[in-house]
């Protein structure tokens, strides 16, 4: 099952990501018991986009792809930023970095999913929960 999402960048639209994840968890007949972890992962994901990706243009859009096949969610979020280095993103578990503002959202998406990739000179993040 594949399915897309495009939303402007306002925060406010986060609520449409977790009712379209909540439809592809139905739809599909997910574990109910996964649905936190992936939307934790997913609006994280989309809020970065959202603020540092699109600036919190609302002419700017987010883009969302949900792939479910053999057990395995892949969800992609892309924005209309310049990108980023994720070897600039600063480790928010050293005590040097723990005050920032800044970062802890990747360092979670990293915790909770399986697998994380960023593309397009980080512009899009691909997100993996195996759901078995």
């Amino acid at each position: 099952m594949e399915r897309d999402l495009v939303i402007s960048s306002q925060l406010i639209n986060i609520e449409k990501v977790r009712s379209f994840l909540d439809e592809i968890f139905n739809e599909s007949c997910l574990n109910r018991n996964y649905f936190n972890r992936v939307f934790l992962g997913i609006s994280e994901a989309v809020s970065n986009s959202i603020v540092h990706g699109n600036k919190n243009d609302r002419s700017k859009k987010v883009f969302i792809s949900f792939l479910y096949q053999d057990d395995k969610l892949i969800i992609t979020v892309r924005d209309e930023g310049v990108g980023f280095s994720i070897d600039d993103v600063k480790d928010p578990t050293l005590p040097e970095y723990r005050k920032m503002e800044n970062g802890r959202g990747l360092f979670l998406i990293q915790q909770i999913a399986d697998e994380v990739f960023f593309f397009d000179e980080g512009k899009k993040i691909q997100i993996l929960y195996s759901l078995v």
